[in-house]
């Protein structure tokens, strides 16, 4: 490594969450007070699609007020990829391209932003390029709304997600009360998180506020008895006349079978499985089985997009997530990713820590046994306890004409310099 500053590049990867770009902005900001160390900071347009295609964005000079409003916007302001690099005896053809990019802008640095899958790919493209005598610092930049990144107290994403999918639910449960007597007696929210639970966990949060309300959970770690299911059902309807149920996407029989498949993607490499629709097939069943009117309600991309509906502590665990991933370069880390290691309780006090890419890359993290009732449907206090100080604060946004000034941000490219490549998806 040469003592003279290098290149960076970021880049975005997997399903968005309302305050990716506050890690973004973390890592902008946090780069550019260095730069003795730093160099040109590229953000690369949709992750490492963008690499491969030289699709570049120099951001090193952004203004003041593009960096605000990238604090407060959703979605991925420079697009993410669902794309996963092939193996390298697969197609070394991808290695080397991405190779000549950073050879040609000398990159020193590529921070991706991402779930676990993206960390492994952060990875491959590391120890390749090192691997052929161009070394690069790789550190991983934490993000989720699953909350399924392992080894850490939680996700930078969740805890917005959560908010949101919690006041929802709650309205939605106010509705509900309001007109069970002479109308619909069942409502059922289906979450995002495919195997993994902790969104309809969050759903348990409406109890701080309705204590008795007849809540059902189904999380994705638990299988669906149907007739257990019925009969919770009923009984909480002829205890209380109604009955709300927040269900996971990934919920699965019990014969391991997703109870409702949206769609199958399929692409060169893999099939991709679109989960959705199992809270109209519980709707449906309590319908067609029990009598009652029900409704049903898919939030699908409102649960990781409600910028009006950010938690503060989530957001500054985003912020505070790129700012952290720069701070692992500057200590001469490689191949890690800052994660969230709480050292305090009431209140919640946590700092970044790092552990390695590929340590947390194939890893899952379910929800625990504890967190969840004896019969699967309900949560106990202790989830209670891990939810609350995540969805904690409101972070104020700007309003325009009575909506959110959330418009596009516009980015130029860099003239492209290398020959043209294009990614076969």
């Amino acid at each position: 490594m040469t003592d003279m500053p290098r290149n960076v590049i970021y880049a975005q990867a997997g399903g968005v969450s309302a305050v990716i770009n506050a890690s973004a902005a973390g890592v902008i900001e946090m780069a550019r007070r260095h730069p003795e160390k730093f160099g040109t900071i590229y953000a690369a347009v949709n992750g490492v699609v963008g690499v491969l295609e030289e699709s570049l964005i120099n951001v090193s000079a952004l203004s003041e007020d593009v960096l605000d409003r990238l604090k407060t916007q959703p979605g991925a302001a420079f697009q993410a990829c669902r794309f996963d690099l092939d193996g390298l005896e697969e197609n070394p053809a991808q290695y080397e391209r991405v190779l000549a990019v950073f050879k040609h802008y000398d990159i020193g640095y590529f921070f991706y932003n991402g779930g676990n899958g993206s960390m492994v790919t952060a990875q491959k493209v590391a120890d390749y390029c090192s691997s052929k005598g161009h070394p690069v610092t790789c550190i991983g930049v934490a993000k989720t709304i699953d909350n399924d990144l392992a080894l850490s107290h939680c996700s930078p994403g969740f805890g917005s997600a959560a908010k949101y999918l919690a006041t929802s639910l709650l309205e939605a449960t106010l509705d509900l009360y309001s007109m069970h007597n002479t109308s619909t007696r069942f409502f059922c929210l289906e979450a995002m998180g495919r195997n993994v639970g902790w969104l309809a966990l969050s759903g348990g949060l409406i109890k701080t506020i309705m204590p008795d309300v007849p809540l059902m959970i189904l999380p994705a770690e638990r299988a669906l008895d149907r007739q257990r299911f019925l009969d919770r059902v009923e009984s909480l309807i002829e205890e209380k006349g109604y009955c709300v149920c927040v269900v996971s996407e990934g919920l699965r029989d019990e014969q391991g079978q997703y109870v409702s498949i949206e769609n199958v993607e399929h692409t060169h490499n893999h099939d991709y499985t679109q989960l959705g629709g199992v809270a109209n097939t519980l709707a449906h069943l309590v319908a067609d089985t029990l009598g009652y009117k029900t409704h049903f309600a898919v939030p699908d991309y409102l649960q990781r997009s409600a910028s009006h509906m950010v938690s503060q502590t989530d957001w500054e665990m985003a912020y505070r997530a790129g700012k952290a991933s720069v701070q692992a370069a500057l200590d001469g880390r490689h191949g890690v990713l800052p994660v969230i290691e709480v050292i305090g309780h009431n209140p919640l006090v946590w700092r970044y820590r790092n552990v390695d890419l590929l340590e947390v890359g194939d890893l899952e993290k379910c929800v625990p046994d504890e967190f969840l009732t004896d019969d699967g449907m309900d949560i106990t206090q202790a989830a209670m306890d891990y939810l609350q100080p995540l969805i904690k604060g409101e972070r104020p946004i700007p309003y325009d004409q009575g909506l959110p000034a959330i418009r596009p941000l516009e980015f130029s490219t860099e003239p492209k310099a290398l020959t043209p490549y294009k990614v076969v998806k």
